[in-house]
């Protein structure tokens, strides 16, 4: 599931680069998988932030299944 997440919102970001545009630079598909992944282990350290609206919501949709999945997992692991 997690890989799965990763590879989706990596795409995500690609498509949607313009919105996460720090100072002009271009980012390469590799800087969006690494920017999933450290959301998706719940670090969230790195240059590449959004600076839109549709970029923050992309960013929060996959913080909000990230922490689901944890907590889910949490639950049935301690029955």
């Amino acid at each position: 599931f997690h890989i799965v997440c990763i590879r989706l919102f990596a795409i995500l970001y690609y498509n949607f680069s313009e919105k996460y545009h720090k100072t002009g630079e271009k980012y390469t598909t590799v800087d969006y998988i690494l920017f999933s992944t450290t959301v998706q282990a719940g670090v969230g350290i790195y240059d590449i932030h959004p600076t839109s609206i549709i970029g923050k919501v992309i960013l929060i949709i996959q913080q909000i299944l990230m922490i689901m999945t944890h907590i889910i997992t949490l639950y049935f692991f301690t029955l």
